[in-house]
């Protein structure tokens, strides 16, 4: 007990350093993928597809890595997927075909999935005996993956406007080395394990049985519902965004702010947890937060459809709101999943990854299908429908013990 104040001291924040890389690599691409669509001649569905792959990928190789690390150290996976993590974004460099790209997109999200488990369960064992510290950890995560979105966004869009991805490339290939050299620090800091937990270490196929027994408690799927609409929210706006900025063509400086709103809205959600969970629960301030997320997606339907005189400005104040919603109820899944399953902390993080990148994957081509059927508001309001389904989950009664 004595020893866990200043281990999460020591841990500091290094967890936060590694998960900014996977939203500067993963959110920049999404305004560059636009324009290497208009260069390999892509149609809106085939770039939407570059994007959600990314989720898809990311959401298999988590399930799979989630019960792995409940019983190895991720001493052992981060310095290999921080490494694949630089390959691949230098790749992008080479300027691949349409496969090279699908390819290079599975890989990253296969590396960065592993990176951001780490950083979770580096968090999560750090404040095992103190739930409040884990919750707010958890924001503090989210935290600086609103930061990497900031600037991968930022980037991305200035990059997009430029013509020249490169840009963005060299710059995540940078980052990523700065992160590589840090891998080591990052290691030796890290919390064993297994060292806060009582008993012998479980086999992987009890990790299995055990977190699939888990993830069958109706609640428990509920709120893994409730974490996938999340996703399906998050990826889907930032490619609206994205198609938006294409379609308008706006001045560069306009383009990047419209791309880094959602994002600094995020920045501010996830700031805010670290006051509302000193107040209330994460599973609290989870059902209480999420009904703005539809509304949110309903007025910016409306805006987008309106495109009159300062509804650029509207727009802008709106996609802050939206990221602000979003950034309040990311970091709140996973740590209520936590909560309830301290001794499954990879399994049941990875289980609300997976949701969230389901959502993800299918968000950007539903969204593409119908704003080429009907209209991006159009979109919008598809998106505003599947987050007031995913709000009443959130809502669903906990089962009593």
């Amino acid at each position: 007990m004595p020893r866990n104040p200043p281990r999460r001291r020591r841990v500091g924040v290094l967890p936060g350093l590694l998960v900014a890389l996977s939203p500067v690599s993963q959110l920049g691409f999404t305004p560059v993928s636009v324009v290497l669509g208009e260069r390999l001649g892509l149609s809106v569905g085939q770039v939407g597809l570059t994007v959600g792959v990314y989720a898809a990928a990311a959401a298999l190789a988590t399930a799979v890595l989630g019960p792995v690390v409940d019983v190895v150290s991720p001493r052992r996976v981060l310095p290999v997927a921080v490494t694949l993590n630089v390959l691949l974004s230098a790749s992008l460099l080479l300027e691949p075909g349409y496969a090279g790209l699908l390819l290079a997109r599975v890989l990253s999200g296969v590396a960065n999935s592993a990176l951001v488990l780490c950083a979770a369960v580096v968090v999560a064992d750090a404040h095992r005996d103190d739930p409040g510290g884990r919750d707010r950890g958890f924001s503090a995560l989210q935290t600086f993956t609103s930061l990497g979105a900031v600037a991968g966004l930022g980037l991305g869009a200035a990059a997009a406007g430029l013509g020249a991805p490169e840009v963005w490339s060299w710059t995540v290939v940078a980052y990523g080395v700065l992160v590589l050299a840090l891998t080591p620090l990052t290691v030796r800091r890290m919390p064993s394990a297994r060292a806060v937990a009582a008993g012998s270490r479980p086999g992987l196929g009890t990790v299995v049985r055990e977190a699939s027994l888990a993830l069958r408690v109706p609640r428990t799927a509920a709120l893994l519902l409730a974490a996938g609409g999340v996703g399906w929210a998050i990826q889907a706006a930032h490619y609206a965004v994205s198609l938006l900025a294409q379609d308008l063509d706006p001045p560069l400086a306009q383009r990047i702010a419209l791309s880094i709103m959602i994002p600094a809205g995020v920045f501010v959600g996830a700031s805010l947890n670290q006051v509302g969970l000193g107040r209330r629960s994460a599973e609290d301030l989870f059902r209480r937060a999420y009904p703005v997320l539809p509304v949110a997606c309903a007025l910016l339907a409306l805006v987008v459809g309106i495109r009159g005189n300062g509804a650029v400005a509207l727009l802008l104040a709106l996609l802050v709101v939206l990221g602000a919603v979003l950034g309040t109820l990311m970091p709140l899944s996973p740590a209520v999943l936590v909560g309830w399953h301290p001794d499954l902390r990879g399994s049941v993080t990875a289980a609300d990854s997976v949701a969230k990148g389901l959502g993800s994957t299918v968000s950007p081509v539903v969204l593409g299908a119908v704003a080429a059927a009907t209209s991006l508001g159009g979109g919008f309001l598809v998106l505003a429908a599947v987050a007031g389904l995913a709000a009443l989950c959130a809502r669903a009664p906990r089962p009593a013990v």
